[in-house]
């Protein structure tokens, strides 16, 4: 990897930097501007952005090579399909929820608190299938947050450290 920044063709970001990468997107007819059909979301510490593209394979094009990128200077990092989400910056996860509203062919979700300075960029939604594969990716996302603190996922028994007080102190 020669660079460690993601450029768009407008704005280039350090790849350092981000802490959340989503999957492309088609934008709705109505809110489409310049001819941009595709975004995909990109979260840093001071908020969101989006990545705007003509159509849908150069957005996934983009994506695969920012995806490259955040695999090569995070690849501690917790990835579900072409969502990428830095588990250092992770304040809290959610249970899995289900949707009173399905949204496309997703029931269930878990919601991720990041560390960023905006409070409208802090909630993430995951979303999943099947409550069988949100469950399976909140112990997937459990084990990674776990393994990025330095700690195990499993308890390790400590040794019992009793202090003993001597009663018979010369005063």
């Amino acid at each position: 990897m020669s660079s460690a920044i993601f450029t768009n063709g407008n704005n280039a970001y350090q790849v350092a930097k981000i802490m959340y990468a989503g999957s492309v997107s088609e934008i709705p007819e109505n809110r489409r501007q310049n001819g941009s059909t595709h975004s995909f979301k990109i979260i840093t510490g001071l908020g969101t952005v989006f990545s705007y593209y003509k159509n849908e394979e150069l957005a996934k094009k983009s994506r695969g090579a920012l995806a490259a990128m955040l695999d090569t200077i995070k690849p501690t990092s917790f990835k579900y399909g072409w969502e990428f989400v830095d588990p250092s910056r992770i304040v809290c996860f959610s249970n899995v929820v289900q949707f009173k509203k399905p949204v496309g062919p997703y029931t269930h979700g878990i919601i991720l608190t990041m560390e960023t300075a905006e409070e409208k960029s802090q909630e993430i939604w995951l979303r999943y299938k099947s409550e069988d594969h949100a469950q399976k990716a909140r112990k997937a996302l459990w084990a990674t947050v776990h393994s990025v603190n330095g700690m195990s996922t499993q308890a390790e028994k400590q040794p019992v450290v009793e202090k003993v007080v001597s009663r018979n102190l010369p005063f």
